[in-house]
């Protein structure tokens, strides 16, 4: 079994600090076997006797003979498929590649539809109606849908904001009040940032909704209401879009929800602010 294959495997077992390390490799996926291990650690927040351990763990003397092995496994399957997805061949015609590509964000949908919680849908609207203030947060790709959601819902005239910086959401969550409201974005639902964000907000009696993709993670087990989606994609492909259509997806179900519930407000509110922005043409 290689790396990749072995990483992806729910039957290898880790530990907190073996996931956080996972979840860097696969954010630097491109660039991790040129970076010395103090780096790494500095850059993971990880200590270098933890990432030694953990290069053993996969069953190499250390970190060096990790980074040759996973570079040479990655160097091998660029050469026979590109690494956007593993369906995709380099030598297919675009049109090929672009069905593939539809027929897999498609998928993605379909199956993040069968299993939504309609409960779960409706306790997340009627926690967003009654918050004083929505706080959406991301680090990443799952930033940049924080900070659409937040625009979003802003444009229905409720009292939100969105943080992609680490440093800005861990301030903020200190100093959030009971009644308000976190909006957790996070694919693997381990990013530290984001735990650490949730922790803070938690202490402060605030609830917390997160959405992740559907299995096991940190995140899901301190919030109030999770929301999952079904996500194929491997070590190789993070980053795809249909993961982020799928995060999209959800926050736009709880939107439409919200709007059915407090429709008549949410309209008039709408068309305010979408008059408001056509000014702007004319200036």
């Amino acid at each position: 079994m290689g790396i990749i294959e072995n990483l992806e495997s729910p039957n290898f077992k880790v530990t907190k600090s073996d996931k956080i390390l996972i979840e860097y490799i696969k954010n630097n996926i491109e660039d991790v076997f040129y970076k010395p291990i103090s780096q790494i650690a500095k850059e993971s927040n990880i200590g270098e006797a933890t990432i030694t351990r953990f290069s053993k763990k996969m069953g190499f003397n250390g970190l060096q003979d990790f980074k040759v092995t996973l570079a040479q496994e990655i160097s091998s399957l660029s050469k026979n498929k590109n690494i956007i997805n593993s369906n995709i061949q380099n030598n297919e015609p675009v049109v090929d590649t672009a069905k593939k590509l539809l027929i897999s964000n498609i998928n993605t949908l379909e199956s993040t539809v069968d299993i939504i919680n309609g409960q779960d849908i409706h306790k997340s609207s009627q926690l967003i109606i009654n918050a004083k203030r929505i706080y959406f947060v991301g680090i990443g790709y799952s930033g940049i849908i924080a900070q659409d959601s937040n625009y979003k819902f802003m444009r229905i005239g409720l009292n939100c904001v969105s943080f992609d910086s680490s440093h800005t959401m861990i301030m903020m969550a200190s100093i959030m009040e009971k009644g308000d409201l976190l909006i957790a974005i996070s694919h693997s639902g381990e990013t530290d940032e984001i735990i650490k964000t949730v922790k803070l907000a938690k202490e402060n009696e605030v609830d917390v909704i997160s959405i992740t993709k559907k299995k096991e993670s940190s995140l899901k087990n301190i919030s109030d209401i999770h929301l999952e989606y079904i996500s194929e994609e491997t070590l190789l492909e993070t980053g795809s879009i249909s993961s982020k259509l799928a995060q999209i997806f959800l926050i736009d179900l709880i939107y439409t929800q919200v709007v059915k519930e407090i429709s008549s407000e949410a309209i008039d509110r709408k068309i305010k602010t979408t008059d408001a922005i056509k000014t702007l043409k004319n200036i």
